[in-house]
């Protein structure tokens, strides 16, 4: 089958279900505003709600949601989705979201976050989610700020934020998913790929596969090229149109970032998911019609949590 025919039918399967979550505001594009306090944070009818604050090493504190379906808790405990970006993942969980994961797929969840009054802490984020250079040394986004540190964020995860959450309620460790888009995507990458991640599967969304000038796009290919595959499955999420509605900023200082982005091959992801399934990597690329960018982070979010 040509990878033109293949692409057909993953928007074919990704069109099926872009009538879920449809109150998520799935075709909505996130926004840096968040309206009024969350509901996990206000009280939920159907989910018991905990949370963890940890300090940071400068930047905002991290700020963990924990929270599993109030009900009959399944042997074992619940499966967990373990999601970045935890401020943004929460504004998108309202009643209504929630009660319609009570009623179904009943994931316990995890929402790793920091303690900003945005959906995105921007700084945090690149500080916390992106890889660092192939020495292991720290590496600025094309806006200057401060990344690398992915390695040291999972360590915290691992170390702190996962035994504190697992401590709070009926949650089930050897059935918790990563989960994690644009940024956090490239983190879900970084942590399946480095052998010491404490989640049973990942689900890479929307990837900022271009960053350091896509260095770290050509280890993962050469990792797998090598034989070093991931031990655990991986999935792979896109919006079809990400390339196709990305903006044009005309800014000086936006520069770098669209000279990166177009430097990535338009198959990219393609490519990695390609070499994942013949690396024996279990998984699948799921791309959603008409998505951009932005758009893909929800609708990815209401999949990774069982509502498509």
């Amino acid at each position: 089958m040509s990878p033109f025919t293949r692409r057909q039918i993953l928007i074919a399967l990704g069109a099926a279900g872009i009538g879920a979550g449809t109150a998520l505001r799935a075709s909505a594009q996130p926004v840096q505003e968040v309206t009024g306090p969350v509901t996990l944070d206000t009280g939920s009818d159907s989910y018991h709600a905990r949370q963890i604050r940890l300090p940071a090493n400068g930047g905002a504190d991290h700020l963990i949601r924990v929270a599993w379906p109030r009900g009959a808790v399944p042997k074992g405990g619940f499966a967990v989705l373990c999601a970045l970006d935890g401020h943004a993942v929460a504004a998108d969980l309202d009643a209504a979201t929630l009660a319609r994961l009570a009623d179904g797929a009943r994931p316990a969840l995890i929402l790793a976050g920091h303690d900003v009054d945005t959906r995105f802490a921007a700084q945090d984020r690149t500080r916390d989610y992106t890889p660092p250079d192939a020495n292991g040394a720290p590496v600025a986004d094309p806006r200057g700020r401060p990344g690398g540190g992915a390695a040291g964020y999972l360590a915290l995860l691992r170390e702190q934020v996962l035994p504190r959450a697992l401590a709070l309620g009926p949650l089930n460790p050897a059935a918790m998913t990563l989960w994690g888009h644009s940024y956090g995507g490239l983190f879900a990458l970084h942590a399946a790929f480095a052998g010491s991640s404490p989640f049973a599967r990942h689900i890479a969304a929307s990837p900022s596969l271009w960053w350091d000038d896509a260095r770290f796009f050509n280890r993962l290919m050469a990792q797998l090229a090598a034989g070093n595959a991931p031990a655990v499955p991986l999935d792979l999420h896109l919006g079809e149109a990400e390339r196709a509605r990305a903006s044009r900023p005309t800014d000086p200082r936006a520069q770098r970032l669209v000279q990166m982005r177009d430097a990535l091959p338009d198959d990219a992801l393609d490519d990695l998911d390609r070499a994942l399934r013949a690396a024996g990597v279990p998984g699948h690329l799921r791309i959603f019609p008409g998505l951009s960018h932005g758009e893909t982070f929800t609708r990815s979010l209401m999949v990774a949590a069982g509502l498509a």
